[in-house]
C-alpha cells in the first residue's frame, strides 16, 4: 500500500521542475515564508557585500584596480550565464537535489571566502592557493549561487502564501533581491569595524549554514521531473555563456581601464559572435532552450527594454549619488544612516507592492516608479561641493522606493506572457529578465562612470582656463595653503608649487561635483521622457478600453477554470 500523500488536482505542480502546491496548515506556511525571506536575503548579500567591500578587498589583497575588476567580472559573468541552465536543471533533477546542490555551493563559496580573509593562505603556498585566485573562484561560485538561490527563495515564498495570494509570493521573492546593496552598506561597517574582512565572511558563512539547516528541516514539496537535456543544449550554452562572460569583461574593465584600451576589442568580438551563434542555433532547433522568435516579438522587446532602462536609471542611486558622496570623502561608516533610509524605502515599497499590485493594471505602478525616479533626479541636480548625505535622504528615498515598487508588476507581466505561451517559454523569460537586470546594471554603471569622467575633464579645463592668478581671492587661497604647508616644506619655491597644486585639487573636486550635477540632470531628463512615453501608452490603452494583457489574463482564467 502506498502511504505517500496523493496531491489533489489543484495541488499539482504548475510545470515540470517546480514543487507541488499542497494546502499547508498555517504554521507550516509561516515557516515556509520565513525560510523564503532568509534565503532571499542571503542571495541578495552575494552581490551586495561584494559591491560594498570591493575596495577593501582590493586593499587587503594588494590588488590593482584591474585585478579588482576581475573579481567583479567573475561574479557577474556566472550570475548572468547560469540562468540559461537553471530551469532545465530543475526539470531533470528535481527541486530536492537542486536545493541541496545550491546550498552546498554556497557553503563552499562562503567557507572559501573565510579561508582567504583569515590569512591562512598566502601567495607562497602556490599559485592555486593564492588568495586572489581563490577570491576569483569564490566570486564565480557566489554569482552562480545567487541566481539559483533567488529562485529557491521564490519557491519557498510561494509555498508560504495562500493560493489566491501567489502573486504576492512572486513579488516578495524578486523584491528581496533589491535589499542586497543597502542592507550590506548598513551592516558592513559594523562587521569590519576592526578593518578586517574575516568577520564579514564569517557572517556570510553563518547565513549559509542557517539556510542549509532550514531547507533540511523543511523541504519543498516534490514535483515532477523528466529528461530534458539535449546535446545541443550544451553547445548553445557554451556560446551563449562565453558571449555573456565576454560582455561582462567589456563593461567592467572598460569602466576601469577606459574604453580605448586596445585589448577590449577582443572580448567585444567574442561577445557579439558568441551570443549571435547561440541565438542562431536556438532559432533553428526543433526543441530550443530559448524561444528566440518569441523573444523578438514587440511586447517582449518592450519588456526587456523597460527592464534594462529602469536598471540604468536606478544606477543614479547606486553609482551616481553613492559615487558623488564617495568623491566628497564620505566613507561607508558615515553613510550608514543614508543607506538605512534607502533600506526603509525598499521595505516600504515591497510591502505596498505586495498588497496593491493588481493583475488587471500592471502598467500604472511602473509609470509611478519612473515618475519617482524623475522627481528624485531633479532634486539632486542642485548638488554642490558642500553637499552632505542628509541632503539626499528624500531624493534617494523616492528612487529606492521606485527600485522595488516597479519590480513586482514588471516581473508579473513578463511571467504572465511566458506562462500563457507555454512552460517552455519560462526559461526565455528568466534569461531575458536576468540579462536585462545584470547587463543593464553593468551598462548603467559603465555609462555613468564614462559620462562623469568626460564631464569632469571638460569642467576642469574650463575652470582652469578662467583662473586668474592675479585675482586677490585666488592669491589668498594659495597663501593660506602655503602657510599650512610651510612647516613641512622649507623651500619657498616648492611650498608655492605644492600650495598651487592643492588649490588645483580643489578645482578638480569642484569639477567632479559639477559633472555629477550634469549626470543628475541627464537622468532627470531621461526619466521624465520615459514617464511621458509610458503614460501616453497607458492612456492610449485606457482610451480604447483595452488591456495590453487581456489575452494573457484570459488564458490564465481558462487554466484556472480547468483545474
Amino acid at each position: 500500500m502506498n502511504n505517500e500523500y496523493q496531491f489533489k488536482p489543484h495541488e499539482q505542480p504548475m510545470m515540470v521542475g517546480s514543487p507541488a502546491n499542497p494546502d499547508h496548515p498555517v504554521r507550516r506556511k509561516v515557516c515556509y515564508l520565513l525560510i523564503g525571506i532568509i534565503i532571499g536575503l542571503t542571495a541578495s548579500f552575494q552581490n551586495g557585500l561584494l559591491v560594498t567591500n570591493l575596495t577593501q578587498i582590493q586593499g587587503d589583497l594588494s590588488l590593482t584596480p584591474m585585478e579588482g575588476g576581475w573579481i567583479s567580472v567573475a561574479y557577474n559573468m556566472t550570475n548572468a550565464c547560469i540562468t540559461v541552465l537553471l530551469y532545465k536543471i530543475r526539470q531533470q533533477f528535481g527541486m530536492a537535489l537542486f536545493t541541496k546542490i545550491t546550498l552546498s555551493f554556497l557553503l563552499l563559496a562562503t567557507s572559501m571566502q573565510w579561508f582567504v580573509s583569515s590569512g591562512l593562505v598566502t601567495a607562497a603556498d602556490g599559485m592555486w592557493l593564492d588568495p586572489y585566485y581563490l577570491e576569483l573562484v569564490t566570486r564565480g561560485l557566489s554569482g552562480m549561487v545567487a541566481s539559483a538561490m533567488t529562485i529557491l527563495g521564490l519557491f519557498y515564498c510561494l509555498q508560504g502564501m495562500p493560493t489566491v495570494k501567489r502573486t504576492s509570493g512572486l513579488i516578495l521573492g524578486f523584491g528581496l533581491v533589491q535589499f542586497g546593496i543597502p542592507l550590506s552598506r548598513v551592516i558592513s561597517p559594523y562587521l569590519t569595524i576592526d578593518g578586517q574582512l574575516e568577520s564579514l565572511f564569517l557572517f556570510q558563512f553563518g547565513l549559509a549554514l542557517i539556510c542549509f539547516g532550514l531547507i533540511n528541516l523543511l523541504e519543498l514539496p516534490p514535483g515532477h521531473t523528466e529528461k530534458v537535456f539535449e546535446k545541443l543544449d550544451f553547445l548553445s550554452f557554451g556560446f551563449f555563456a562565453s558571449g555573456l562572460a565576454a560582455l561582462a569583461v567589456v563593461l567592467v574593465q572598460g569602466r576601469i581601464l577606459w574604453w580605448t584600451t586596445p585589448w577590449l576589442i577582443y572580448p567585444l568580438i567574442i561577445a557579439i559572435v558568441g551570443i549571435s551563434i547561440a541565438l542562431w542555433i536556438e532559432t533553428h532547433r526543433k526543441n530550443p532552450m530559448l524561444q528566440v522568435r518569441w523573444m523578438r516579438s514587440r511586447n517582449i522587446i518592450a519588456f526587456m527594454i523597460t527592464g534594462a532602462v529602469m536598471r540604468i536609471l536606478l544606477s543614479e542611486q547606486n553609482v551616481g549619488a553613492a559615487g558623488l558622496l564617495a568623491n566628497l570623502g564620505y566613507g561607508n561608516d558615515q553613510l550608514v544612516t543614508f543607506y538605512a533610509v534607502i533600506l526603509t524605502a525598499s521595505v516600504l515599497a515591497l510591502v505596498i507592492s505586495i498588497f496593491s499590485t493588481n493583475a488587471m493594471d500592471l502598467r500604472r505602478p511602473v509609470i509611478f516608479a519612473v515618475a519617482l525616479i524623475a522627481v528624485g533626479s531633479w532634486m539632486d541636480t542642485t548638488v554642490s561641493i558642500n553637499s552632505a548625505p542628509y541632503m539626499f535622504y528624500l531624493s534617494q528615498f523616492l528612487i529606492a522606493f521606485a527600485a522595488v515598487y516597479f519590480m513586482g508588476p514588471l516581473v508579473f507581466e513578463g511571467f504572465l506572457r511566458a506562462i500563457t505561451s507555454g512552460p517552455a517559454y519560462i526559461i526565455s523569460f528568466s534569461v531575458i529578465f536576468s540579462i536585462s537586470q545584470t547587463v543593464g546594471g553593468l551598462a548603467g554603471a559603465a555609462a555613468i562612470q564614462a559620462f562623469t569622467t568626460v564631464r569632469t575633464q571638460v569642467h576642469y579645463a574650463d575652470m582652469v582656463s578662467t583662473l586668474n592668478f592675479g585675482d586677490p581671492e585666488l592669491v589668498g587661497q594659495i597663501a593660506a595653503a602655503r602657510s599650512v604647508l610651510s612647516p613641512q616644506i622649507t623651500d619657498i619655491t616648492q611650498a608655492n608649487t605644492a600650495a598651487t597644486l592643492q588649490v588645483l585639487q580643489g578645482v578638480q573636486r569642484q569639477a567632479n561635483v559639477s559633472a555629477y550635477g550634469d549626470l543628475f540632470f541627464i537622468m532627470a531628463i531621461l526619466s521624465t521622457a520615459a514617464t511621458i512615453i509610458l503614460l501616453l501608452n497607458y492612456l492610449y490603452y485606457r482610451y480604447h478600453k483595452r488591456n495590453p494583457l487581456a489575452k494573457e489574463l484570459a488564458v490564465i482564467a481558462k487554466m484556472r477554470a480547468q483545474k
